[in-house]
């Protein structure tokens, strides 16, 4: 028989505190996710909880006070609901761990759960299993109502695995208010369990969902600090959501080609203040809350009124007239691309690797609006699977060199060599450098693939092999994020003295572009290695901009010119003249001059007439291993000897 005398003080306090809660959750703006939903029902539902309980403590003080059906049914109904929070409280735990990709395995536990709860429950006034009332109105547990804390304990078990699992994934303020939750649960039912008295219980859920509501429901959390547009977190909530209730919806998404400058002219806080104003703008057509900025000046606009056609007008149309920078009048041209959902696109990732790598194709295009295909997709999956292999080799250190003589023209020997970087991949073969550097640049890796690969360079270097066939120096790349590195100079010479490589048996090559990023970190880092002995190319000459200035200024003592400016010249007089006064120029300048693309007799002979000092290209050899670099190198000896 239960003759406790409970202490409801607490449920009061519980009460204030879910009113208090609902009032905040009412008023405040918010993103709408799965997740808040849940949190809003378990709200409501601890509320009629803790209301339910004050009740039922009544009636068990005066319980012939009221007629047994009333009896059973407010208890039922306090049970039924209170119990119905541990499956409230699984659905949300799993919208948080899983990010908004609920299991069906989660559904069915808490469904299971609360379904046999609920038949316990509302079976128990003829079973007697769960409560029941004996002959004097006194309230009773029946055997089976251990069962309803054995059901809780186990939800919190599972949830705790969850919240095991997938910890890594979870913000740090996630993991604190998750653990806090489960140690306040255990926490009331230890001391429910030692003072049954003391119900606690909606209390200590009260001020867990205080807590949550401060730390996890907070709609900062979507917001985007400096645009003041929805993030790329809440686009993919809401993209993951359209697309798993088969929703029709449009995704035009846009990057303001010409933005980037005037914000590196204003700042971030005062672009960010204009996107913000411009985003203000554009949601007065296209609808409150249905732009979202996923970073790099990429925005998006999802709708589920206005066509792709109705959004690209509308852009167009904002953007034709000039945009006000802080007082600046500016022409701002928005490349667009769009796409209607459902589509081929499975996931909001999907959707956001086609427009990343759409919109990155579209820069420097005529064409200023493009539709999304699977072809987007497919090439975003290939730049991963390519960035899976590069990190894969970096790892293994899989990388191989191979080697390009160049061919002195004054010597008649190969007297040089340019080192150049490959990467064959178990899984996706022979990887064309044109394809993983620019994306081992962009991704950060580049300057982990520059030290692995002279390190390569240097070992082979090692051997003396191609130095006894006449190679004074090896011509070696660095990237432009290398040459921006304040330590540049002095690991290169760090590891060229672990090899014991004289530094005059090295020469980097730069590009023009190499200066634009940090150019007296690059001038300190290239005046630093000349000063133990090393030389400097500059490479891919004639491609880039402000030529003449980083050619007198950079203390390169060779030149590289590029092969779009050899092949016009064999078809083309005035060409041809760029070239012959190119080479006049340089040579007037005391620079050595490589050709690249070198690849017939007839440039061999033009080109050794005009005065060039070194010839590279497919008429001497192709970039070949370094066993077949020293063959190569080793017949050409014999038959310069013969």
């Amino acid at each position: 028989m239960n003759t406790i005398h409970y202490v409801v003080e607490y449920e009061y306090a519980a009460v204030a505190l879910l009113l208090v809660l609902i009032a905040l959750f009412a008023v405040r703006d918010k993103f709408h996710t799965a997740a808040n939903s849940v949190f809003a029902v378990i709200i409501g539902t601890t509320l009629v909880s803790a209301l339910l309980h004050i009740f039922t403590v009544d009636m068990i003080t005066h319980p012939r006070d009221f007629p047994l059906w009333v009896n059973y049914g407010m208890h039922t109904a306090y049970l039924l609901v209170y119990q119905s929070l541990a499956p409230l409280s699984l659905l949300y735990i799993s919208e948080i761990t899983r990010q908004g990709k609920q299991s069906r395995t989660d559904r069915i536990i808490a469904l299971t759960v609360f379904i046999t709860d609920a038949v316990l429950l509302l079976t128990t006034s003829f079973t007697k299993l769960i409560i029941y009332f004996d002959k004097d109105m006194n309230y009773c547990h029946g055997p089976f109502f251990g069962m309803l804390s054995s059901a809780a304990i186990l939800i919190l078990a599972y949830e705790l695995c969850l919240f095991v699992r997938f910890r890594k994934k979870l913000k740090p303020v996630q993991n604190i208010s998750m653990m806090v939750f489960m140690v306040f649960t255990v926490a009331a039912a230890i001391i429910q369990l030692v003072r049954p008295e003391q119900i606690l219980a909606n209390y200590m859920i009260a001020l867990s969902l205080v807590m949550y509501y401060v730390s996890l429901e907070n709609p900062a959390e979507y917001v985007d600090s400096i645009t003041c547009c929805s993030n790329a977190e809440a686009f993919s909530i809401t993209v993951d959501s359209l697309i798993a209730g088969d929703k029709d919806f449009s995704v035009v998404a846009f990057y303001p080609h010409g933005f980037n400058y005037y914000a590196e002219l204003l700042g971030l806080r005062e672009s960010g203040r204009v996107c913000a104003v411009i985003a203000d703008k554009l949601e007065r057509r296209v609808g409150k809350g249905n732009i979202y900025y996923l970073g790099n000046w990429q925005f998006v606009i999802l709708s589920q009124k206005l066509s792709t056609a109705e959004l690209t007008e509308i852009l167009q149309e904002f953007f034709s007239k000039p945009v006000n920078f802080n007082g600046i009048e500016a022409s701002v041209t928005p490349y667009i691309c769009t796409m209607n959902c459902p589509c081929f696109a499975t996931s909001a990732k999907d959707i956001r690797d086609a427009i990343n790598y759409t919109l990155k194709s579209m820069k420097g295009e005529k064409e200023t609006v493009s539709e999304i295909t699977p072809k987007a997709i497919e090439a975003r999956q290939r730049e991963l699977k390519i960035l899976a292999a590069i990190r894969r080799a970096i790892k293994d250190n899989s990388f191989r060199m191979y080697y390009q003589p160049l061919y002195n023209t004054v010597t008649g020997t190969f007297s040089s060599a340019e080192a150049l970087i490959r990467l064959i991949d178990d899984d996706l073969g022979f990887i064309s450098p044109d394809e993983f550097i620019p994306l081992a640049e962009t991704n950060g890796l580049i300057t982990e693939i520059g030290e692995l690969s002279f390190r390569t360079v240097c070992e082979f270097m090692k051997s003396g092999k191609a130095q006894e066939l006449g190679v004074r120096y090896v011509e070696v790349n660095l990237s432009v994020l290398q040459c921006s590195q304040d330590k540049l100079s002095a690991q290169l010479l760090s590891i060229m003295d672990e090899y014991g490589i004289p530094p005059e048996q090295i020469n980097f090559e730069i590009t023009e572009t190499a200066g634009l990023a940090n150019y007296d970190t690059l001038i300190r880092n290239m005046n630093n290695l000349i000063s133990r002995g090393v030389t400097f190319a500059m490479d891919d000459y004639g491609t880039g901009f402000s030529t003449a200035n980083y050619l007198i200024s950079l203390p390169a003592e060779i030149v590289k010119i590029d092969k779009s400016i050899l092949w016009p010249a064999m078809e083309n007089e005035e060409a041809f003249i760029i070239l012959r006064h190119t080479i006049e120029m340089l040579r007037s300048l005391n620079k050595k001059i490589v050709v690249e693309g070198v690849e017939t007799e007839e440039m061999v002979t033009l080109l050794t007439e005009i005065g060039c000092d070194f010839l590279q290209g497919y008429y001497y050899s192709k970039p070949v291993p370094p066993e077949a670099f020293i063959t190569f190198l080793t017949e050409r000896a014999a038959v310069k000897c013969g």
